[in-house]
């Protein structure tokens, strides 16, 4: 998956992925904004938890989780 945009975080988001071992049962996304993170940790763990403060962003994690090529 490409980054659609970058900041800060997500300049990060190639270490946290190289740091969920193989076979990872459970990822958490604390404060997962739109769910990037999250998309990108599902393909290496069965199983992603995002929360957020935002419910707009929540809402927003579960649009992109369920649009083509989201997965959660």
């Amino acid at each position: 998956m490409s980054d659609p945009y970058w900041n800060h975080n997500v300049h990060h988001h190639p270490a946290v992925l190289a740091a969920v071992p193989d076979g990872c049962g459970t990822a958490l996304d604390a404060g997962c904004g739109d769910g990037l993170l999250a998309r990108k940790l599902a393909v290496r763990a069965a199983s992603v938890t995002g929360v957020d403060r935002s419910p707009e962003m929540i809402k927003l994690a579960r649009e992109q989780a369920h649009a083509p090529g989201g997965r959660l």
